[in-house]
C-alpha cells in the first residue's frame, strides 16, 4: 500500500499534464491549419487537400511523442528503467497499449504504466476524433458529397394538431416506458 499512495500522486499528475498537453497542441493544430487557410492557400487544391491533413496528422504524431517522452522521462526519474531506449520502449508499449513486455517493469511503478495505457487510449482517441472532425469540417462541401444526406434517416412523424386525440402507446399508470 505504501507504493501505490507514493504512485497515485504521480499517476495524477501524469494524466493531467498530458491532457493540458494535448489540449493545448490541439489548439495549436487548429490555429496552425486556420493560419494555413487563411494565408498560405495554394492555387492548387490538390496541393491543400495534401498539406492540410499532412500537417495535421504529422503535428498529432509529434503531439503523441511528446506525451511518450514525458511518460518515459518520469519512468527514468522514479528509477523504473535506467536506459532512455527502455524508458521510452516501456512508454510507448503502454501509451499504445500494445503492452510488450521485452523489458521488465519494476514491481512499485507498474500501476503507472497501467495509467499510462488508459491515459494513451483516450488521448489517441481524442486525436481520432479531432482529425476526422476537422478534415470533414474543410475538405467535404455537404453539396459535393458523394452520399445523400438522410438517406436511410427515420423519417420523422408530423406534428399533432391541437384537439386530436392519439391513444399513448403504453397503459396508464403502468410505470414503464418512456413519459
Amino acid at each position: 500500500m505504501p507504493e501505490l499512495a507514493r504512485e497515485l500522486p504521480i499517476v495524477l499528475a501524469m494524466v493531467a499534464a498530458t491532457v493540458l498537453v494535448h489540449m493545448l497542441g490541439l489548439m495549436g493544430l487548429t490555429q496552425l491549419t486556420r493560419l494555413h487557410i487563411d494565408h498560405f492557400r495554394t492555387p492548387w487544391l490538390t496541393a491543400d487537400r495534401l498539406l492540410v491533413p499532412l500537417t495535421m496528422v504529422t503535428g498529432l504524431f509529434l503531439l503523441h511523442g511528446v506525451e511518450v517522452l514525458a511518460y518515459a522521462a518520469t519512468y527514468m526519474a522514479v528509477g523504473m528503467t535506467q536506459h532512455l531506449e527502455a524508458a521510452v520502449y516501456v512508454s510507448v508499449s503502454a501509451y499504445s497499449t500494445a503492452g510488450w513486455t521485452g523489458v521488465t517493469i519494476s514491481h512499485d511503478w507498474r500501476v503507472l504504466a497501467a495509467f499510462e495505457s488508459l491515459n494513451g487510449m483516450l488521448l489517441i482517441g481524442w486525436s481520432t476524433a479531432f482529425l476526422f472532425q476537422n478534415l470533414y469540417r474543410i475538405l467535404i462541401d455537404e453539396d459535393d458529397h458523394p452520399l445523400p444526406a438522410g438517406a436511410i434517416a427515420r423519417k420523422r412523424a408530423k406534428p399533432q394538431q391541437a384537439g386530436s386525440a392519439t391513444p399513448s402507446p403504453r397503459p396508464s399508470r403502468s410505470g414503464r416506458g418512456a413519459p
